[in-house]
């Protein structure tokens, strides 16, 4: 009976770790990470949701569960507040909620998309891209609501990856679709690399940091004023850089590449993405480390429902022995035969 009894219980604790282990997610496709001030928590988008995480690792928790993906992630410079990009209403529009977990505030509410880009230094205004106007451009918002301002016009018509300098006035942006649409494509050299660039709205001082004939982007500054950029020069693979007396500095040499390095406030560490995963920079040290992150996902069980696809086909494809029809309806993936006898949802 006690031997019974033992197998009995060991067999409940195997249940109970499998399903923990089920529920358990490796921390793959953790994208758009940045850090708090302090750079004691990273905040990121992964399953369509926000959550934080320790820079040290540990278990992460989830901040957002609305209908839309939430991506692109800012924290106020105050450490309060937290802005991201949503498509909850179709479009991507700006959100707002208190980092320690409150009310979500919607700020923009145009049919264009909005990407969160930065905070002012004084947690008083946010930043952002949006195609509103022309092809796409910078603009502000207060984290009060009202409506957006863009941040300056004349021949600026590409402006994104805003990033304001904490004391000049600068705000350092790029202006090639190169580091909007093909961020992803390395050793891109030509007429359209995007470089370094600065503009003071105040004095109307414009700057170029970088010459260089590949792609230097994505800015971001800590607190005392050093910037840190990706670029591709070294070895066709985007490393993260900085500036050292006016003159690109390499402080990565990694054979992957980077994907948006965010600085945090305090110039301690730098966060990014390589390879789908988060790697923390330490600027003292000069050492990356990659945080073990424990993902835990609310397993649910989607119930049936009919829906007619008549008119909601945005895809298809028929295949070479012209008795099959692959299409995409709703967001779902289906095979049919061609006259439509059977219909089967293929999983993706």
């Amino acid at each position: 009976m006690k031997k019974l009894s033992y197998l009995t219980l060991l067999g409940i604790l195997l249940c109970l770790q499998t399903i923990s282990f089920a529920q358990e997610d490796k921390s793959y496709f953790t994208l758009d990470p940045t850090l708090s001030p302090d750079a004691k928590t990273i905040v990121f988008s992964y399953d369509g949701d926000l959550w934080k995480v320790p820079t040290s690792g540990g278990e992460a928790s989830r901040l957002t569960a609305m209908d839309g993906e939430e991506t692109r992630p800012a924290i106020s410079p105050d450490g309060k507040w937290l802005v991201f990009s949503s498509t909850q209403m179709g479009n991507r529009d700006l959100y707002l909620m208190p980092l320690a977990g409150g009310a979500i505030k919607q700020l923009t509410y145009h049919q264009a998309n909005d990407d969160v880009d930065a905070w002012s230094w004084d947690s008083q205004t946010i930043y952002f891209t949006s195609n509103r106007f022309n092809r796409f451009a910078g603009y502000s918002i207060s984290p009060k609501g009202g409506t957006p301002k863009r941040l300056f016009g004349h021949y600026f018509n590409t402006v994104h990856n805003l990033a304001p300098h904490p004391t000049s006035g600068e705000i350092f942006f790029n202006e090639s679709w190169e580091s909007k649409y093909f961020a992803h494509r390395k050793r891109y050299k030509g007429a359209f690399n995007p470089d370094i660039k600065s503009y003071n709205p105040q004095t109307g001082v414009y700057k170029t940091y970088t010459d260089y004939i590949g792609k230097d982007f994505g800015a971001t500054i800590a607190k005392d004023g050093t910037v840190y950029f990706m670029s591709d020069e070294a070895n066709g693979e985007y490393n993260l850089y900085t500036f050292d007396k006016g003159k690109k500095k390499r402080l990565t040499k990694f054979k992957h590449s980077i994907l948006w390095p965010k600085v945090s406030a305090n110039g301690e560490k730098v966060v990014f993405r390589k390879a789908y995963q988060i790697f923390v920079y330490d600027v003292k040290s000069g050492k990356t480390t990659q945080p073990y992150i424990r993902l835990y996902k609310n397993q649910t069980h989607d119930k049936t429902e009919t829906y007619n696809v008549s008119g909601h086909i945005s895809n298809f494809n028929v295949s070479s022995d012209n008795k099959k029809i692959a299409f995409v309806s709703r967001g779902r993936l289906f095979v049919s035969d061609i006259k439509g006898k059977f219909i089967k949802e293929l999983n993706t």
